[in-house]
């Protein structure tokens, strides 16, 4: 049936005011709807009958209101013509006459139940099969599956599709099926503007040649559905309306839980490294919170890359405790989760430090060291694994235990806490990061050269080591990077 067809008949008691451009449209489908934004509920072909309750009443809310309409896919639009309904402006009218999107009143006496009869006789033999396939649809959506990919799994085999859901900006199936999606091919896809934004189910494009089918779905982060088809699928415009409905809200509500999981998850990071916290209160709060406490390891990265790490572990479903510290983006993972690692790395072209295992909570402290020396011995490298077991050399101290006994015994009285000494430490450190350079580190500290020739006079003296003397200079030098992890 088409929305001509529609017209034709009398008793459906409908006029056409708009877009009569769209009168040859395919009308599978009649459901009438109030709520303010029914596109989200109603797909391709399908025609919105509505008494004015979901009309927004001012013009450029209107104008909007076809847009999205059409963009969704619909058919058209009926409206009953009574007094309660809002009045149709012209502007409204006049995009759905661009648009080609049909628009029509229908005469307050005729139900909307005998033009969903009508629609569903002309289309009974292919309606009752959609229906088959929707019940199925829906009772797979109402399952309980006890592994994640169960629910992707059930919905393959009612449609006999491969598929997988991808959020685009980490490249993290957030609903895996049987469908491998390869990297470049989601870069590909991270590169394209999605022609209705967010909250659209839309067919994008295609990949391989025409065998993947692309769609954007109604998201809280911007996903895509992709979709290979064998013979003997049971996908149709109609179809895949609600499929992708029901695969966005289950996209929703697991993006929803990893990441507030995650977010409850990110104090357990400094719990661990307070001494004052007993290991059986932080094992008993790990545990309630889903996060391993045993066969750890530690990964960090630039805090530039912070959102991207702990959207992605999230996303794929990895447990882990994620906070800024000492200057780095940190995480606490399973040593089991290191090829998920190695795939952040790959895909976001970024480095990342690797602890070698910790036994448990108690370790994390060491094992955010070793990492962080780990990523310092890439010295640039922008991106790959970088594990501590492969570093060569490093002077830097391998142990918070270490640091604290070098700092102690070359800074002396400077390792003190108070004012006065902590502005001798910045001093020190800020003379050393530049080069010896006096009126770079002058700038750096926003002080006068003989405020600084001063302090640095007063260093030598609390320390007894002489900054002019190359053995003194790499004490000095170590006990630098020593402050960085004691």
């Amino acid at each position: 049936m088409i929305i001509s067809d529609l017209l034709d008949i009398e008793a459906s008691g409908c006029r056409l005011v708009a877009g009569a451009m769209g009168v040859h449209r395919d009308l599978l489908w009649a459901h009438s709807c109030e709520l303010p934004d029914p596109y989200r509920w109603l797909g391709h072909n399908e025609l919105l009958m509505t008494i004015g309750h979901c009309v927004p009443g001012e013009a450029p809310e209107q104008v909007d209101f076809i847009r999205h309409l059409e963009r969704a896919g619909l058919c058209g639009l009926v409206v009953e013509d009574n007094d309660q309904a809002p009045q149709l402006h012209p502007e409204a009218l006049e995009v759905a006459n661009l648009l080609g999107f049909p628009v029509m009143l229908m005469k307050p006496q005729v139900p909307f139940a005998s033009i969903a009869r009508m629609v569903a006789a002309a289309n009974n033999s292919n309606q009752a099969q959609q229906l088959m396939t929707l019940n199925q649809l829906y009772r797979a959506a109402l399952g309980e599956y006890e592994h994640p990919s169960g629910f992707a799994q059930q919905l393959e085999d009612v449609f006999r599709v491969a598929m997988s859901a991808v959020d685009i900006s980490t490249g993290v199936s957030v609903l895996p099926g049987s469908l491998t999606v390869h990297s470049s091919e989601i870069k590909k896809l991270s590169s394209e503007v999605l022609p209705y934004g967010q909250g659209m189910i839309n067919r994008m494009s295609s990949l391989r040649d025409g065998e993947l089918s692309v769609w954007s779905l109604p998201t809280q982060r911007p996903t895509v559905l992709l979709v290979e088809e064998s013979a003997g699928s049971m996908l149709d415009s109609f179809t895949m309306t609600h499929l992708s409905q029901v695969i966005a809200g289950e996209v929703n509500r697991r993006t929803h839980t990893a990441l507030g999981l995650a977010h409850q998850r990110s104090h357990l990071f400094a719990d661990s490294l307070e001494n004052s916290t007993s290991q059986d209160r932080l094992v008993r709060d790990a545990t309630q919170l889903g996060q391993p406490v045993q066969d750890l390891l530690i990964a960090i990265t630039a805090i530039d890359n912070e959102e991207l790490v702990f959207s992605s572990l999230s996303l794929a479903g990895i447990a882990h405790a994620s906070q800024i510290q000492n200057g780095y983006y940190a995480s606490i993972v399973r040593s089991t989760d290191l090829p998920v690692l190695a795939s952040i790395s790959e895909f976001h072209g970024i480095g990342i430090g690797i602890s070698p295992a910790v036994a448990d909570l108690s370790e994390v402290k060491d094992g955010l060291l070793r990492a962080q020396v780990a990523y310092e011995s890439g010295d640039g490298v922008e991106s790959g694994i970088l594990p501590y077991d492969e570093v060569n050399f490093s002077l830097a101290p391998k142990s918070a235990s270490q640091a604290k006994e070098i700092v102690d015994r070359v800074l002396g009285p400077l390792s003190q806490a108070g004012t006065s000494e902590q502005a001798l430490i910045d001093t020190l450190c800020a003379y050393l990061d530049a080069n010896r350079n006096w009126n770079e580190a002058s700038a750096k500290l926003g002080i006068h050269r003989q405020t600084l020739s001063y302090r640095i006079g007063r260093i030598e003296q609390l320390t007894g080591r002489n900054l002019k003397s190359s053995k003194d200079l790499a004490e000095l030098w170590i006990a630098r990077i020593a402050l960085k992890r004691s």
